[in-house]
């Protein structure tokens, strides 16, 4: 016979379940989970709560793994005893400078110069991962610029020159919570900097140490005065101790010269941020300018510059047709007066500027149409009489050329090529644009003078290849040796 079923089996699991609650906040998660109201019916009751208890037990087990994992993941505060003043901007005591070594002057390096060290980075507890030292090879960045981990730009910046310091640095001012290459995780260091030597930025082209710049007071915002923009400064010229120069100057980026600016503030200002306050240290071919007060350009000269106000020449990819052909007309000006002054080359860069801007712009509207065809013309025609004076003949005859593509009867740049053909000494083609001028213009009295001389030069040139030719005295071309 079948045995029967003692009292003591449960015949209702969810009974159960809650029984099971009762002993455990986390009981009803692990029991729903395991599905026990089904796992449990008609199973004895001793059997029952021993398999429970082990479910419960080891699910406390996995809990308590987990969390000792999760926390041993996370960074741990590292505390050190080290003594130094804490130069963190907001003094959060993540960075603290320790002097080993005192500095041999009271100057500090500013933003923007260019700064040399030596350096030993370790960690806390005085592992060495990095020495410039042993490279024998000493470092330079530029301050402040965010080459650098901000410890050193924040760092270098509080010390003098000849000064070892010492300096802790949390995550924060260092390789970053995540750390960087060598570091895997937050991690905090020591570096041992000593500040070698700091100059200004060289701003000259050429890097030849004409143009040395030291910020003083750092400017607002983000655009720089360009070159044709108008600027406003404050300056103050010093010479061997002496202040030669000291004002307030309004002036074009380019024509600074036309007020004795020298060459080297006109490349500075260009780097200038609004109310931005630099000294400058000018030499060589950066005086260039500076004639009416003569000073040798062997010597160096001092400058104080505040950049007080600019506004930009517009860029031409921000410009609609319509302002183009204002700007064209801006820079034209410009020009003209540069020619009258005899500046050709300065004048040439201002008449192409002119050019380019107006080849790609397009009219429906008859005046400004007939404006525009104008201003073409004269761009090119004054480029060609530019070029001329300059004594670049074939620029000169290209440009005539595209002024006379547009207005064939351009009286001036008939002539002008005529010249261009005179300095080849191709005197057929120069008399027959002169002649053309003069039909467009008779009372043209250069173009008739200019076409009597061509023939005079003709005369002569003539006159000159029959010698040549004739001179039976001089080693020929024509001698045959007979022996071959």
């Amino acid at each position: 016979k079948a045995r029967a079923k003692p009292k003591s089996y449960i015949k209702d699991s969810f009974t159960f379940v809650k029984l099971i609650q009762q002993q455990t906040s986390q009981s009803n998660d692990l029991v729903l989970s395991l599905n026990l109201e089904s796992l449990f019916i008609n199973t004895p009751v001793h059997e029952t709560i021993h398999l429970a208890i082990k479910i419960i037990i080891k699910k406390k087990q996995q809990n308590n793994q987990f969390t000792k994992s999760m926390t041993s993941t996370q960074p741990k505060e590292e505390k050190i005893l080290f003594q130094g003043e804490d130069i963190s901007p907001n003094q959060d005591k993540g960075l603290i400078k320790e002097i080993i070594r005192q500095g041999i002057n009271d100057d500090n390096p500013l933003f923007d110069d260019q700064v040399f060290i030596h350096y030993i980075g370790s960690e806390l507890d005085g592992k060495i991962f990095v020495n410039s030292r042993d490279r024998d090879e000493k470092f330079n960045f530029s301050l402040g610029k965010g080459d650098v981990i901000p410890a050193w730009d924040l760092g270098v910046a509080t010390m003098k020159r000849g000064e070892i310091a010492r300096f802790f640095s949390i995550p924060k001012y260092a390789y970053g919570s995540k750390g960087e290459k060598r570091y895997q995780s937050a991690t905090s260091v020591i570096f041992e900097i000593e500040l070698l030597d700091f100059v200004g930025k060289d701003l000259s082209d050429e890097n030849d140490g004409s143009i040395i710049r030291r910020i003083i007071r750092r400017g607002e915002g983000r655009k720089l005065p360009n070159e044709d923009g108008t600027v406003e400064i404050n300056l103050k010229g010093i010479y061997k101790d002496n202040v030669f120069d000291e004002r307030t100057v309004q002036f074009i980026v380019g024509l600074g010269f036309l007020q004795h600016i020298p060459l080297g503030v006109e490349h500075a200002v260009c780097k200038m941020l609004l109310n931005e306050h630099c000294q400058l240290v000018l030499k060589a071919k950066a005086l260039q300018g500076l004639e009416k007060f003569s000073i040798p350009m062997n010597e160096s000269v001092q400058y104080e510059i505040t950049l007080v106000k600019f506004e930009r020449l517009e860029e031409e990819r921000l410009l609609n047709d319509k302002e183009k052909l204002e700007q064209a007309e801006l820079l034209k000006a410009r020009a003209d007066d540069l020619v009258k002054n005899s500046y050709y080359e300065l004048a040439a860069k201002r008449y192409q500027i002119v050019a380019n801007l107006l080849s790609s712009v397009t009219f429906r509207d008859t005046n400004d149409t007939i404006k525009l065809r104008q201003l073409k013309i004269a761009a090119q025609s004054n480029l060609a009489l530019c070029h001329l004076k300059l004594g670049d003949y074939r620029q000169c005859k290209t440009f005539c050329n595209n002024a006379l593509a547009l207005d064939a009867r351009n009286e001036k740049c008939l002539f002008r090529r005529g010249q261009v053909y005179i300095a080849f000494s191709n005197f057929e083609q120069a008399i027959k644009d002169f002649q053309t001028a003069l039909k467009i213009n008779p009372s043209n009295v250069a173009a008739q003078q200019q076409i009597e001389h061509c023939r005079q030069q003709k005369i002569k040139q003539k006159e000159s290849y029959k010698a040549f030719f004739n001179d039976t005295s001089k080693p020929g071309l024509f001698d045959v040796d007979e022996k071959v």
